[in-house]
């Protein structure tokens, strides 16, 4: 996969900016604060159609951007299979998203168009955060490799939604237990399937990520995963029939309390996954170099799953990811970056990425231009 042109504007500080990146690597350099992420994040949103720095898309839009003018980012994307043409166009108050000229009617359908891996220092995060940093991080791989998955996630949290509705409600016990029956068994459908994905998906990428972690690290530590799920079980066997039959009974248990609380208390939407060195809870025990060794394991690791999954190479965004390690790990994870997938990086010393990388073009960032 390659993007083969990219423009942008009117995007937080770039007002207009058209390139032809290289297949290879494309490194953005400047001083902080100039509009180098700002060029990643772009190219994000038509990977998405969202910013991985915010949840308002009005907070990429330039607050002084005149009535008549939209936020535009356009691309071509070539893959082993097609060509695609991918507009984002947004203003404070709306967005539209096409795909070679047609209007895409959700964001689901722009998912696994474009792929790419996301590297930022915000990262690390994912090791030492709440659950829901782990579970977003599966949920963002997962929806670009799999449709499938991306279908049943997004259907269980619409019917997670009603079922909320439905225990805040104040109608007659009947009525109420027939209507969660009903929701109960569309629940659980999709939760087994979701179920089944991560799985496989951390079951494919701890065994990645453990190739990887010691060429990091440089040590003889074992690093694993582990999927805390909301059945309870880490049993490999057991089937999606039983998964489905056992999520139904836990929601009839859990009825009670979740009515006391409004809420669904059990479901995929709880789900974690525990990363381990030497059999101990990195959150907790290790190092933050360690920490910082875990997570650039599992994102190397994640290239090539996308890979094996899409049959397509995803593209590299590295936000000044190599300025958060020291020079051992650093020297070790470029060294495993694979020079034939197309990477962006960003970064304020040009002379010593290119000395670490074969950088084929540099883009000098300044004030939101490439000067």
């Amino acid at each position: 996969m390659k993007l083969l042109d990219l423009s942008i504007s009117n995007f937080r500080n770039i007002k207009e900016i058209h390139m032809e990146p290289t297949p290879g690597v494309n490194l953005f350099w400047g001083a902080n604060a100039q509009g180098k992420t700002n060029l990643l994040e772009a190219i994000y949103y038509l990977v998405t159609g969202r910013s991985f720095r915010t949840r308002l898309d009005r907070e990429a839009i330039p607050w002084n951007l005149p009535p008549d003018q939209v936020t535009t980012i356009k691309a071509t994307v070539k893959t082993e299979e097609t060509e695609y043409q991918i507009v984002v166009a947004m203003t404070p108050s709306q967005k539209k998203i096409s795909c070679n000229g047609k209007t895409l009617s959700s964001l689901g359908l722009l998912w696994g168009k474009m792929n790419a891996i996301l590297f930022t220092p915000a990262d690390l995060d994912i090791v030492q955060g709440p659950p829901g940093m782990r579970r977003r991080f599966l949920d963002m791989e997962g929806s670009q490799m799999d449709h499938s998955y991306l279908f049943h996630l997004q259907r269980f949290y619409q019917v997670l939604r009603q079922r909320n509705a439905v225990l805040k409600s104040d109608i007659d016990e009947e009525n109420l237990g027939e209507s969660l029956d009903i929701w109960d068994e569309q629940m659980a459908t999709h939760a087994a399937e979701i179920f089944c994905f991560r799985r496989a998906f951390l079951k494919h990428l701890a065994t990645e990520t453990a190739k990887i972690y010691n060429n990091i690290a440089a040590s003889k530590e074992q690093i694993d995963l582990l999927y805390d799920n909301f059945i309870g079980t880490h049993d490999p066997t057991i089937t999606k029939p039983v998964i489905l039959s056992l999520y139904s009974k836990n929601l009839r248990r859990s009825r009670a309390e979740d009515l006391y609380r409004g809420a669904t208390s059990l479901g995929p939407h709880r789900d974690d996954f525990s990363i381990l060195i030497n059999a101990q809870d990195a959150r907790t025990f290790a190092s933050q170099g360690q920490q910082r060794s875990a997570i650039i394991a599992l994102r190397l690791a994640e290239i090539s799953l996308m890979k094996q999954y899409t049959g397509n190479a995803p593209l590299l965004l590295l936000d000044d990811i190599v300025s958060e390690l020291d020079e051992d790990r650093r020297r070790h994870f470029l060294s495993l970056l694979e020079p034939f997938y197309q990477t962006f990086i960003t970064g304020t010393d040009a002379d010593t990425l290119r000395g670490a990388l074969p950088v084929e073009k540099s883009f000098h960032i300044q004030g939101g231009n490439i000067i």
